[in-house]
This record gives C-alpha cells, structure tokens and sequence, in this order.
C-alpha cells in the first residue's frame, strides 16, 4: 500500500518542487532569448545577404533577355 506524508513531509517536497519548477521556467526563458537571438542573426544574414546579391540575380536574368530583343 502506498505510504502517505505527513504535513510537514508535504510541505518540504513542495518547496522542493516549487524550486525546482523555478528553475526550469529560469532555463527555459534563458533558452528561448538565446534561441530569439540565433534567429535575428540569421535574419539579418539572410537579408544581408539578399541586398548584396540581388543586382547580380537580375543582371543574370535580364542577360538573356537583353539578347534575345537584339535579334529583334
């Protein structure tokens, strides 16, 4: 049969829990601002990125386009 706590039993295994439930919520937190971070800089990599490569993305295209109008 399962044994039960006394009141004071109860008490200590809840300041215990209670402590640590704080510390996961602590973790937790911590964890998810550094992940928020990690994900602004490869936004703003990303993004960098496309505004250096973008001309070159549209000179390739309009290449083709361009010489394929000057048999016209």
């Amino acid at each position: 049969m399962a044994r039960g706590y006394t009141s004071s039993e109860f008490k200590k295994r809840r300041a215990k829990l209670k402590a640590l439930a704080g510390l996961v919520d602590f973790f937790g937190t911590v964890s998810g601002f550094l992940l928020l971070l990690l994900c602004i800089v490869v936004i703003t990599t990303l993004l960098t990125w496309f505004a250096s490569d973008i001309g070159e993305v549209f000179a390739s295209l309009l290449s083709p386009l361009m010489e394929a109008l000057e048999g016209f």
